[in-house]
């Protein structure tokens, strides 16, 4: 079974010396165990890391880790479409737009998937 796993991103430039010192410090403190832990149990996601303890975890969040472990060791992990790791933009705006249309009752099930279909194909 794919799973797909969302992860949130933190991203650096090239900085003087002094700043890469502080870019470094923000990235040792926030991929910290304990810093995994406070932030993703309140928040209701799982750590970026799969060595973090899930005891700390309910039992979702047990098993989402426990899913992102499985798929990062046997080479399942997928990117995320959300965050444009899967497909273009394009084809994820097509999704999105039929997705949307059929949530505000604009398709019903069949004519969404038929729209579906159609809008990916454009969108490639």
């Amino acid at each position: 079974m794919t799973r797909e796993i969302l992860l949130d991103e933190q991203v650096v430039g090239n900085a003087n010396t002094e700043a890469q010192a502080a870019q470094d410090a923000m990235a040792k403190a926030v991929m910290s165990p304990s810093f995994q832990i406070a932030f993703n149990t309140v928040k209701g996601s799982v750590p970026s890391r799969t060595d973090v303890s899930d005891e700390e975890f309910d039992a979702c969040g047990k098993k989402a880790m426990a899913q992102l472990k499985s798929a990062s060791e046997n080479g399942t992990l997928l990117g995320s479409m959300a965050h444009g790791h899967a497909d273009p933009a394009s084809v994820k705006n097509a999704i999105y737009d039929v997705v949307t249309a059929n949530f505000n009752g604009e398709y019903d099930a069949e004519t969404a998937a038929k729209e579906l279909v159609k809008a990916v194909s454009l969108a490639q």
